[in-house]
Formats: C-alpha cells, sequence, structure tokens
C-alpha cells in the first residue's frame, strides 16, 4: 500500500476513509493505493466496527456517506490539517524545510509551474511538479499523491476541497498562416468552411471535456478527423498547416517559438471563457497555498497578460487576477 509520507499522523483506515470520502469508489481508492478492493472494504468494515456505526451508504453511485461518517470526516480533516500546521511550525523553528507536490495544467507549466519553484524552493526541502490535464490533476489530488493543483477543475462542488480562483481566460481560434490569409475574420460558421478539419482535444482529457461540453451546448458540430491529447501536438499540426483548433492564449504562450506559422484569430461568439482554480483538501497545506496563489495571480499580471497582449490583445481584458 502506498499512503503518503506527507501524512504519518492518522492511522492507515483513517487515511483510507479519507481517501473513499474523496473518491466515492473502493476500486478507484484500491487502484490508488495498489490494493485489492477487498482490502479496502476490510478497512472500512474494521473502522465501522470501531466507531460502532456505519459510514457509507453502499448500494447508491456514487457512495453516500452516512451522517455519522461526514462528521468523522470533517473531524479526521481537521485533526490532519492542525497536525500538518503543528509540523511545519516544529520544522520552521528547527529550520527544517516542509516537502510540497504541486500538479498544474500544461498550457500553464512553463510560466506559471517554473517561477513557483524559483521562489518556493527557498523555503520547502522538496518541490514537485506534475504536468496533466485538470480530469487527471484531480484524481492525484483525491489520491493524496498531489499537495495542491492549478487546473481548470469542472466537475461540481465539493466541500473536501476548497478552490482559490485565479483568473479567467477566453479561447481563440488557431490557424496556419495560410489559411488564415484567407479571411481576416473568422466565426463558427466560415471557420468550418476553411478546407481543414478541426483538431480536437481527447475528450478523456480536461480540456477535451470542457471543449465538447461547449460544442454540444451551442448546437456546434464537426466532425471529429484529428483528436489529440497535448497542446504541443496540436500547436505543431496547426503550424504545419493540416488542421485548425479552439484553444486558450497560454497555449500559445507555452508554444510561442511556433508563432511565426500560426495565426491567433478572435472567436466573437459564442465563447468559451475557462476559469482556472488553485485547488486542494480542505485544511492542509493552507500557507503554502497562500503563496502560490499570490505567485500564480503575479505571474499573470506581470509576465503572462504582457506577453499574450502581443498576439491576442483582445482577450487581456478578461485574464485578470481573481481574488476569492
Amino acid at each position: 500500500m502506498n499512503i503518503s509520507a506527507n501524512q504519518p499522523f492518522l492511522g492507515k483506515n483513517h487515511l483510507i476513509f479519507l481517501m473513499c470520502c474523496d473518491m466515492r469508489n473502493f476500486s478507484k481508492v484500491a487502484q490508488a493505493l495498489e490494493m485489492t478492493q477487498s482490502a479496502v472494504s476490510k478497512s472500512i468494515m474494521a473502522l465501522e466496527k470501531e466507531v460502532g456505526f456505519p459510514l457509507f451508504i453502499r448500494n447508491s453511485r456514487p457512495m453516500t456517506l452516512t451522517p455519522e461518517a461526514k462528521l468523522l470526516q470533517q473531524y479526521l480533516s481537521q485533526v490532519n490539517g492542525e497536525y500538518r500546521n503543528l509540523m511545519d511550525s516544529i520544522r520552521s523553528r528547527s529550520f527544517l524545510r516542509p516537502i510540497l507536490r504541486i500538479g498544474i495544467l500544461e498550457s500553464l507549466s512553463l510560466s506559471m509551474g517554473v517561477e513557483i519553484v524559483r521562489r518556493m524552493i527557498p523555503e520547502l526541502s522538496q518541490v514537485t511538479i506534475i504536468t496533466a490535464s485538470a480530469n487527471v490533476l484531480k484524481q492525484r489530488l483525491e489520491e493524496r499523491k498531489l499537495d495542491l493543483i492549478i487546473t481548470n477543475d469542472i466537475s461540481s462542488g465539493d466541500k473536501s476541497f476548497f478552490r482559490k480562483k485565479l483568473f479567467k481566460e477566453p479561447s481563440v481560434f488557431l490557424l496556419p498562416q495560410r489559411i488564415a490569409s484567407s479571411n481576416s475574420s473568422w466565426s463558427w460558421e466560415n471557420i468550418a468552411l476553411c478546407g481543414l478539419p478541426m483538431i480536437s482535444y481527447w475528450r478523456e482529457t480536461g480540456a477535451g471535456q470542457i471543449n465538447d461540453m461547449f460544442l454540444k451546448m451551442h448546437g456546434l458540430d464537426f466532425t471529429e478527423r484529428i483528436v489529440v491529447d497535448t497542446n504541443a501536438i496540436m500547436v505543431k499540426l496547426v503550424a504545419e498547416g493540416i488542421g485548425w483548433a479552439f484553444t486558450r492564449p497560454t497555449t500559445v504562450l507555452e508554444n510561442i517559438h511556433m508563432l511565426s506559422k500560426l495565426v491567433v484569430a478572435e472567436i466573437k461568439s459564442p465563447v468559451l471563457l475557462r476559469e482556472v482554480f488553485l485547488m486542494g483538501r480542505e485544511g492542509e497545506f493552507t500557507q503554502e497555498a497562500e503563496h502560490v496563489a499570490r505567485i500564480c495571480r503575479s505571474v499573470l499580471l506581470h509576465s503572462i497578460i504582457p506577453e499574450i497582449q502581443r498576439f491576442a490583445p483582445w482577450t487581456v481584458s478578461d485574464m485578470k487576477p481573481l481574488e476569492n
């Protein structure tokens, strides 16, 4: 079983219970911890025997916590958070620095991710930066394999996690130079007639999910002929004249070396506006989260926005740093 060393205070059964509260699925918890589903069930049953009441309504999908379990979850999360804060205080006094694991969207990794490491490493003994799509980042947070994530999460609210709004970001059309020169203004109607296919994000990625939801909501239908799972591949395919895409300005910024072969065009209406959050578990890594949020807003204001102003100036008015 792979329980994080960052969570040493609670017992094994308590930690498995908290993960089950977050993920609401024994098989997913078992997979994350490299255990059998039977072992997870036995752990929960042992805890139920210890506390004297049932923890989950198992015949619901997803599993539902009993009222008593919600109180236990709140208490254990608070205890775990207080323990972490105490350990951080002791480490600080003893000049021992904490460990922090951060997940971040690919489109923000080179800008925000690098700067987070640069500014936080003096305060940490180790910092880990993991790049992934929104759905994978959320899963890793639920599995306690990451402590904080920077994401455009689209799932419903969960009181087990906090969210700090960082910024909003409108989408743009991304076209190869030779096609873009044939039209000075692009709409969803005329881009469908440009002679090239749309390059889509794979639906298993966070970007694929929000793009697909947006297109369906507005009755926009494009035949899927090219599907990718990374921004770099998408931008390269557009730069090579193989297709067009709709994506975010930060995606272009991460691949700025290809800008000379691209045209970034404004989407008049409808426009997908994604929200970017800093997320973590309630009561845990609160001080680190505040610091990371300040770094992200500073990078956005002083680095990202001025760079995007060069190639997509109409987007920057929507990209001001947000405060909760």
